[in-house]
This record gives structure tokens, C-alpha cells and sequence, in this order.
């Protein structure tokens, strides 16, 4: 196995390690990871639609619609009239939707103290440079 071959390999596995804790906190408050993925979506981009989420998350319409609707029952978000857009909604947290978003926060920044301790913050910074480069290689291909 080359050099390549094993960052690639290892990137996946980290990613794969991430995920897994990622989605076994995100169980255990009632989530599942696209509904987690929906609530951080509308917390990155305040007074996006449905359709901005769809076409962020690369999914269809109607799956994007079904997660939006099933976190608006569960009184998560709402979705308000879009003064630009009559026929769009924008969505919003409620309140419980925010405290839900802060319990994601919480364990976003715990995940980091224990994937990055040790870490200098110059160490932090090429390390983001990098695998931004990665991310704008994979896009190009």
C-alpha cells in the first residue's frame, strides 16, 4: 500500500469512527442523523427554505420535506411565511429546537477537545488547510 492509499484509508476510517459516535449521541437525544443534520443545516443558514436544505444535502425534494416536516411535528422547527416567496416557508427553530441545537453544540465542541487535545493551534490550522485542499481536490474530480 502506498502513501496515498493509506491517508485515503485512514481518512475513511476516522470518518467512519466520527460518524458512529456521531450517530450514537445523536440516538441518544432522539435524533436520527439526518434529522441532526437538518437541525445543524438551519442553524449554519438561518432563514433558509426547504429547498436550500434539499440542495445542500444533495437529496431529493420530498426527502428533505419528510425530515423538515417529521422535526415541526416534534415542535423542533416551524416554518414561517417567506415574505419573498409566497409559496415557500422559511424555516425556524422553536425553543425547544434551540435547546435541542445547543445539546448538538455541546457535544460538537466536547468531540473536538478529545479529537484535537494535544493539538497546537498552529497544529489546528494546518491541519484544516489541508484538508480543505483535499475537500477542493475531490470536488474538481
Amino acid at each position: 500500500m502506498n502513501d496515498n492509499q493509506l491517508l485515503s484509508r485512514k481518512l475513511v476510517i476516522l470518518g467512519r469512527q466520527i460518524r458512529h459516535k456521531r450517530n450514537l449521541f445523536v440516538g441518544q437525544i432522539g435524533l436520527t442523523s439526518e434529522q441532526a443534520d437538518a437541525l445543524r443545516f438551519f442553524a449554519d443558514y438561518p432563514h433558509s427554505t426547504i429547498t436550500d436544505f434539499k440542495s445542500h444535502q444533495q437529496i431529493t425534494h420530498q426527502t428533505a420535506r419528510l425530515i423538515v416536516k417529521r422535526l415541526v411535528e416534534r415542535k423542533l422547527l416551524r416554518l414561517d411565511a417567506n415574505p419573498d416567496d409566497g409559496r415557500a416557508k422559511l424555516v425556524s427553530f422553536t425553543a425547544a429546537g434551540v435547546a435541542k441545537r445547543q445539546q448538538m453544540d455541546a457535544h460538537l465542541k466536547t468531540t473536538g477537545q478529545v479529537l484535537f487535545g494535544g493539538f497546537t493551534m498552529a497544529e489546528q490550522q494546518q491541519l484544516l488547510a489541508m484538508l480543505k485542499r483535499v475537500d477542493e481536490n475531490l470536488e474538481r474530480d
